[in-house]
């Protein structure tokens, strides 16, 4: 290993904390984009504003269409 002991326990304190806030960051949007296709909006429009295909807002509500 190149680095300390000190300097991977670090490095690998900052992997977790950024992977935490991803985690909470995807369930934010996924709540978003329930909400948005219970309210009607167009399912391209929702999947165009997250940068996502259409067939993924599929996955993330749990059905297949």
């Amino acid at each position: 290993m190149n680095v300390t002991e000190a300097e991977a326990r670090r490095l690998l304190a900052a992997v977790r904390r950024a992977s935490s806030a991803m985690d909470s960051a995807r369930a934010q949007r996924d709540e978003a984009i329930r909400a948005a296709m219970r309210a009607g909006v167009p399912r391209q429009q929702i999947a165009d504003a997250a940068g996502l295909e259409r067939t993924m807002l599929y996955r993330i509500i749990g059905t297949k269409k």
